[in-house]
């Protein structure tokens, strides 16, 4: 379990950066992989301290620069369009726009993005959208060493106490994240596995992060679930672990989280013709939303020992455009 609470470890860290995270993403996908995703995004400011200012600036500022971020950082768009922002009551920024894609597998937006989502052909010539985490549960090339079983017990008081030790600060991150994902795709759904079926003919996930805590607290307060994780070796890869028992808690069933489509497989909307309005619409958008003369942001640092790209001991992060040099 060592590698899943240093990730919760950083998880929490960057919490203190961005604040807590509600996504809505509903996506229309083409077959040859492009699509378009209609985009909402709620998310908190940078805090006082981890810049040069030592003033919080103006709230209205703050959301402008974090739409510019996002606009700017985002991977694999071909264009935006309709984009608004707002304050929520609550002081957090709310994003919504739609973002043109040519190609789902290259898309990774600046936040907010799913890692493991895939859209590919099969080889019976449907088409499957998945989500294969990169902690999916398996098993290490080299077993670890045996445990004495007169030691079992004291592993296992170990591993609960190390989950102990981190979970207040996944519980930052986690308690009130919200990731829901909707994909209207081309074809015939086929086959539906852990995504939810709508009447639009759309698949929905949710993934709710008080869902997720929850289901962390069952297995390991789980002896028999602990135990074959530190036998097997399989609580030490990278990554959190996605097993069939944490999928039949998060979304129902233990069978992985797939949706298969069958032709023929017409487009579901123009992709040419809509990117081509938006992009000539973009810079009108970006004058009306105050983008265009924005003042540079102060460097951005966090404090020692965070473990964040670039700011580990205080220096400067990586800015977006740096990030994709």
């Amino acid at each position: 379990m060592r590698k899943v609470m240093g990730l919760a470890a950083i998880l929490a860290a960057a919490a203190l950066v961005v604040g807590c995270i509600e996504t809505k993403q509903d996506y229309t996908l083409n077959a040859d992989g492009s699509g378009k995703v209609v985009f909402e995004l709620v998310m908190g400011d940078m805090p006082m301290g981890f810049g040069a200012e030592t003033e919080q600036p103006d709230p209205e500022l703050q959301a402008k620069r974090l739409v510019k971020q996002l606009l700017d950082g985002s991977k694999g768009v071909d264009a935006w369009s309709d984009v608004q922002v707002a304050r929520t009551e609550d002081g957090r920024t709310r994003f919504n726009g739609t973002a043109y894609f040519k190609d789902f597998s290259k898309l990774k937006f600046q936040t907010a993005s799913m890692e493991g989502l895939s859209f590919t052909k099969d080889d019976a010539g449907g088409m499957v959208l998945s989500l294969e985490q990169k902690g999916e549960a398996k098993p290490p090339a080299t077993p670890p060493p045996p445990i004495p079983e007169d030691k079992m017990a004291e592993r296992l008081a170990a591993e609960r106490a190390k989950y102990q030790q981190v979970r207040i600060m996944m519980e930052a991150v986690m308690a009130k994240m919200k990731i829901d994902l909707g994909f209207l795709l081309p074809g015939t759904l086929a086959e539906v596995s852990n995504f939810r079926k709508e009447p639009s003919g759309a698949v929905r996930i949710v993934f709710e992060g008080a869902k997720m805590l929850a289901a962390m607290d069952k297995v390991m307060a789980d002896d028999a679930y602990v135990r074959q994780m530190m036998i097997t070796g399989m609580g030490t890869g990278p990554g959190p672990k996605m097993d069939d028992n944490v999928r039949e808690m998060l979304f129902g069933t233990k069978g992985p989280v797939r949706a298969r489509v069958t032709g023929p497989f017409s487009p579901r909307f123009a992709f040419d013709s809509e990117v081509a309005v938006a992009k000539a619409a973009y810079p009108k958008m970006i004058e009306r939303l105050g983008l265009d003369k924005l003042p540079p942001p102060p460097p951005v640092t966090t404090p020692p020992g965070f473990g964040l790209p670039g700011g580990g001991n205080g220096a400067p992060a990586a800015t977006p455009a740096e990030k994709t040099r």
